[in-house]
């Protein structure tokens, strides 16, 4: 297979338009009209903002940006598209402060901006109801898109007021396909061999698989790629370094090799929510055992606490994870004492 320029560089894997976007017809279909009836007509009904919902890495905030894209076009900018996260700042200050900015002042050169809220349902109750007020107040200055993972955290008289979308983890097969397309047609990959796809479909259904339908991790993983040509190697390699059962590291108190399975599964490429999700999945397949019950509890009370700590943690993924496996090693040791 022909050598390929380097992909951390690449934005092939940007969505450019609406159309563009896999797996999300009932948004694509929806989300033009609504526009047009709240923004180009006299009329400026209910809902008053978008609201997409659903698990990490399922597109949410690459729609987001792939819709600014689309209505503001040309004049697409740091100015007329602003993107916040309400994991940095979850109090009403936040919204008080920079949030109302944003939301009174004007765009350049456009009649609205457009503001994305990411993981809303971060956000304290009073921070929601201050922010609900602000969307109501300055719908004319700015059209605003909120995400979040637990929709249930969002409170009621903001979701009456948005149109919300579900999202999913995104069918393998689309995602490979979707995948594949860009590299041939996006990345001047004109000169892959006649027949490519027949190796290269399978590889990335497997990536696809893997990640659980995580495009996010999914396309971080193929931007972290050098070469196609490693391509198959890089995603057996991934496969086999996470398909061990971490959890029962922990269990035999083997918390060296605990630390170097989850440094081996970050340097075959895996992203961080993928490896703790896969973590998480290990722990629940050990509560039918008894004999270790105790120490499984000990175990996702530890996990749940750092989970706390992921958004705000100073250092980088590796000195992440080898803090948990201290506080859980602690944890256990502990628990072994007291029996």
């Amino acid at each position: 297979m022909n050598e390929r320029k380097d992909m951390k560089t690449s934005s092939i894997f940007n969505y450019s338009s609406i159309s563009e976007m896999v797996g999300l017809d009932v948004l694509k279909q929806d989300v033009e009209s609504w526009y047009k009836q709240r923004y180009e007509t006299s009329q400026s009904p209910l809902p008053q903002a978008l609201l997409f919902h659903g698990p990490p890495g399922t597109g949410k905030t690459s729609a987001a940006h792939c819709i600014a894209r689309t209505f503001l076009g040309d004049d697409f900018n740091s100015m007329n598209f602003i993107e916040t996260n309400a994991s940095d700042d979850r109090g009403i200050d936040f919204i008080r402060g920079s949030f109302k900015t944003a939301m009174r002042t004007k765009g350049i050169g456009v009649e609205r901006k457009i503001i994305l809220l990411d993981e809303a349902d971060g956000l304290t109750p009073a921070a929601q109801d201050a922010m609900r007020q602000l969307i109501e107040k300055y719908a004319h200055n700015a059209m605003v898109i909120l995400t979040c993972n637990e929709i249930e955290k969002i409170r009621p008289a903001i979701r009456s007021r948005c149109n919300a979308y579900a999202f999913s983890p995104i069918d393998s097969h689309k995602a490979a396909s979707w995948i594949y397309s860009r590299l041939f047609n996006r990345a001047g990959h004109s000169g892959l061999p006649s027949g490519s796809h027949l190796v290269l479909l399978p590889i990335l259904t497997k990536l696809v698989e893997h990640m659980n339908g995580d495009m996010r991790a999914t396309i971080m993983f193929m931007k972290n790629l050098v070469s196609l040509d490693v391509l198959e190697e890089k995603v057996d390699l991934l496969v086999s370094s996470s398909a061990e059962d971490s959890i029962a590291y922990a269990i035999n108190n083997e918390w060296y090799n605990l630390r170097r399975n989850l440094h081996a599964q970050i340097k075959s490429g895996r992203t961080l929510p993928a490896i703790l999700n896969g973590f998480y999945g290990n722990i629940y397949s050990h509560f039918e055992d008894e004999d270790t019950l105790d120490m499984i509890w000990d175990i996702m009370a530890v996990y749940g606490d750092t989970m706390t700590h992921r958004y705000t943690w100073p250092g980088d993924d590796y000195s992440f994870l080898d803090w948990m496996v201290s506080k859980m090693r602690k944890q256990v040791n502990r628990g072994n004492k007291n029996e």
